[in-house]
């Protein structure tokens, strides 16, 4: 092979390594903002579910159990968390993980490549040595949203065991 070819193999190469770190950016960037607003949105409905507690005449009854209505409003939050962590687990994660293999895949097959004198690809192997084994991410998502869902189950403990509303005779 002449110099030409093995100068378009090198920029394929780095064509696909870009566009593998592109795409490992965009999925971490699409699940960063998943999470942060969904999030928010959730303690906006545990918010929600706080000043409706201020209301003593917001109660339900369903099938003979009557509860404060604010416990309705946190049940819906934590719906939606988990709408959330099984869009974000069983999908954009999935997605990241493939492109993050690639990049893996990638500094495999060409560690020891020099461009222009230098090492170009290793990049995904460092992150994996400092981050530690892919496993883990799993585990540190299942406790990101685990915290947040013990929230609110500890929030309507506490209402269906420790409210006592207070009703205000000025109406």
């Amino acid at each position: 092979m002449g110099e030409g070819s093995s100068t378009k193999e090198t920029e394929l190469i780095l064509e696909e390594w870009k566009i593998v770190i592109q795409t490992q950016m965009h999925f971490n960037d699409m699940i960063m903002k998943m999470r942060t607003t969904g999030v928010t949105i959730i303690l906006a409905f545990f918010g929600a579910a706080a000043i409706s507690l201020q209301y003593a005449n917001l109660y339900l009854t369903i099938c003979n159990f009557s509860f404060h209505a604010s416990v309705l409003i946190i049940i819906c939050g934590l719906v939606m968390l988990s709408g959330i962590f099984v869009l974000d687990y069983f999908y954009y994660f999935k997605m990241l993980l493939g492109a993050v293999e690639r990049g893996y895949q990638i500094d495999r097959a060409y560690k020891d490549k020099l461009i222009d004198g230098a090492k170009m690809f290793g990049l995904s192997t460092e992150i994996r040595k400092a981050v530690g084994r892919p496993d883990r991410s799993k585990v540190y998502i299942c406790i990101f949203y685990g915290l947040v869902f013990a929230l609110g189950i500890v929030f309507i403990v506490g209402i269906l065991l420790g409210y006592a509303p207070t009703f205000n005779s000025n109406g």
